[in-house]
């Protein structure tokens, strides 16, 4: 915990584990540096870096954090030093500024979920995880910038992408060639 707290206060944060309610708090952290910076020009701002090594977690929280990220006024840096997938990837395309070690992979898909309840209830929890469905992956393309055809291609499977892949599917703006460039 002392390590977190450390790392929390350079703006450095780690999301190295399922995603789940706890990146909450990275959220409430950015927008406390957020209030912290307000009067310093974004240029003069010291960057938030999040480093990423997921297999991804619950769409909403992924989704909430990741929309915290963008609208942050303070840059946002994220870095895939490992696995972004999922939502860790949704998560990657967040950051103003995007990287990826060489030998990281990343992953996107429609992803998995399961209902229980009546026949209506699961009929209406269908209808709205369809639309969550859609609303990602209008992000994706908002994000990345990829032609829609080659979305569609590949959303329906597991969709694992190598550095290179990553930045010619414009997940990624740069692939690190030295730790300087994301310190």
């Amino acid at each position: 915990m002392v390590n977190y707290w450390r790392l929390a206060e350079n703006r450095i944060f780690y999301i190295d584990y399922e995603i789940d309610e706890s990146v909450l708090e990275i959220q409430r952290s950015i927008m406390a540096i957020n209030i912290a910076d307000k009067d310093i020009s974004i240029e003069d701002r010291i960057p938030i870096k999040i480093y990423l090594d997921t297999p991804g977690g619950l769409l909403s929280e992924t989704m909430s954090l990741a929309t915290t990220m963008i609208m942050s006024k303070t840059p946002v840096i994220t870095v895939n030093i490992a696995e972004a997938y999922s939502g860790g990837c949704i998560l990657l395309l967040a950051g103003h500024k995007r990287y990826t070690f060489p030998y990281a992979k990343a992953m996107l898909h429609t992803g998995s979920g399961g209902t229980v309840g009546t026949y209506e209830q699961t009929e209406q929890a269908q209808k709205n995880y369809k639309k969550q469905i859609e609303e990602m992956g209008s992000y994706i393309l908002e994000r990345s910038g990829m032609e829609e055809k080659l979305y569609k291609r590949n959303k329906s499977k597991d969709w694992y992408m190598d550095a290179n892949e990553q930045k010619a599917n414009g997940i990624v703006h740069e692939v690190v060639t030295s730790l300087d460039e994301i310190i």
